[in-house]
C-alpha cells in the first residue's frame, strides 16, 4: 500500500487521495465479491471505490446511503463531505485529523482473490474436534476472517474489519500496546467488560500468552476481541491497547461461531493468499519441515497453522488424553519431534 505521505498528495476532484492509492485500488479488480462482508461494510467498500473512480456527483449517493444505514460511521460522513466538495467543483480536503479515515479506507479496499486460500492454514485432519470454525486475523490490513472447517479445504464465510494495537504488532511485553501474533484459543465471554462501555457490550478472551510466548519471555495479559463504545461504528485501524476491536454488531456475530475452549484464532502479521495449486505445494513444504505429509496429518488427527517466518509452525492435536498445541521449529527438519508441547 502507499505510504501516508504519498496518500496525502491530492490530485483531482475525482480522486480523494494519492494516485498511488488509486492504482492500488484498481489492483483489486477481478477479485472476490464482498459477499463475506456485512451489508454496512460492503456498502462502505463500494462508497470508497466509487469515490476513487467516478465523479463526485456519481459517488455521492452511495456515500449518503451508507451514512443513512450507519450514521455513527465517521468514514461515511467523511466520504460524503469529500464528494460534496468534488460535486461543487472544489478541491477535496485531507487534513491531519483525517489520517485515521484514510487508513481505514485503505484497509477496507482489500479483497480476497477469488478461489484463493490462506497460507496460514496448512492442513486440517477430517475428524479434528476443535470446533467447526476458525478465526484468522491479518494485522496488516485490520481484518478478521472466519473459516468453516467442515469441508476438505477451509471455506471463507465472514470478513470483519478490526482495530489492532495503537503501536501495531508484534507484542513483546506488558503495556507495549501491540497486538500479539500466534495461535490462541477463545476462552470465555465477558458481558459489559468495562463499566463505561468503552469496550462495547461483549468481549471474548484469548489464552495469550501461550506456551511459546512464555518460552520467549513475552509478557502481558488481557488480550481480547471486544466491541466499541455505543456512539461509534468502529475505531481507527490502530487504536487499542493490544486487543482486536470490532463493531458491536460484528462482535455479536463472532460469538455465534465460537465454541469456548475449542475454537482458535490465528493472529498473523499478514496473510499470503494462494491459488489452490500453490496452497497444496505450500502445504507439502511446511509439513515436510515437521517430517509429515497429508496422510500423517490425518493419522495423527492434527490441524497445522503458519503464523510467520519468525515463529514456529503450530499444530493442534486431539487424542484420548485431550487437546494440545505442538510447536515446530521452521529452520530445519524436525523429524525427532516438536520443540515444545503444550497441554490445553
Amino acid at each position: 500500500m502507499a505510504s501516508t505521505s504519498r496518500i496525502l498528495k491530492l490530485r483531482t476532484r475525482r480522486v480523494l487521495v494519492a494516485a498511488s492509492w488509486f492504482v492500488a485500488a484498481i489492483g483489486f479488480a477481478h477479485q472476490q465479491s464482498n459477499a463475506a462482508l456485512n451489508p454496512t461494510d460492503a456498502l462502505l467498500q463500494k462508497a470508497i471505490e466509487k469515490s476513487l473512480t467516478v465523479r463526485g456527483d456519481e459517488a455521492l449517493p452511495t456515500a449518503r446511503a451508507v451514512r443513512d444505514i450507519e450514521p455513527r460511521s465517521r468514514l461515511a460522513h467523511w466520504l460524503e463531505a469529500q464528494n460534496v466538495l468534488a460535486t461543487s467543483g472544489l478541491a477535496t480536503q485531507v487534513k491531519k485529523l483525517d489520517l485515521d479515515l484514510v487508513r481505514e479506507s485503505e484497509a477496507r479496499l482489500h479483497r480476497v482473490p477469488e478461489g484463493h486460500l490462506p497460507a496460514n492454514i496448512i492442513a486440517l485432519a477430517d475428524n479434528l474436534n476443535i470446533g467447526r470454525y476458525l478465526l484468522l486475523s491479518d494485522l496488516s490490513i485490520s481484518r478478521i476472517y472466519i473459516f468453516d472447517l467442515a469441508q476438505k479445504k477451509p471455506t471463507l464465510i465472514r470478513e470483519i474489519y478490526s482495530s489492532i494495537g495503537l503501536a501495531g504488532a508484534i507484542k513483546q511485553r506488558e503495556g507495549d500496546r501491540k497486538t500479539p501474533i500466534g495461535v490462541y484459543r477463545l476462552m470465555k465471554e465477558i458481558r459489559n467488560p468495562r463499566p463505561d462501555g468503552f469496550l462495547g457490550d461483549l468481549a471474548i478472551t484469548l489464552d495469550y500468552p501461550n506456551a511459546e510466548d512464555r518460552r520467549a519471555q513475552r509478557t502481558g495479559s488481557g488480550i481480547w476481541i471486544h466491541g466499541v463504545p455505543q456512539e461509534v461504528h468502529v475505531r481507527p485501524p490502530r487504536s487499542s491497547d493490544g486487543c482486536l476491536a470490532v463493531a458491536n454488531s460484528d462482535m455479536e456475530m463472532i460469538r455465534n461461531y465460537v465454541e469456548f475452549g475449542k475454537t482458535h484464532i490465528v493472529i498473523a502479521p499478514d496473510i499470503q493468499w494462494l491459488s489452490p495449486a500453490d496452497w497444496e505445494a505450500h502445504q507439502a513444504k511446511r509439513l515436510a519441515l515437521m517430517g509429515m505429509n497429508r496422510q500423517s496429518v490425518q493419522l495423527t488427527n492434527q490441524a497445522v497453522f503458519f503464523v510467520s517466518e519468525s515463529r514456529p509452525i503450530v499444530a493442534i492435536q486431539r487424542d484420548p488424553q485431550g487437546l494440545r498445541r505442538l510447536y515446530w521449529a521452521q529452520q530445519q527438519r524436525q523429524a525427532s519431534g516438536p520443540m515444545l508441547v503444550e497441554d490445553l
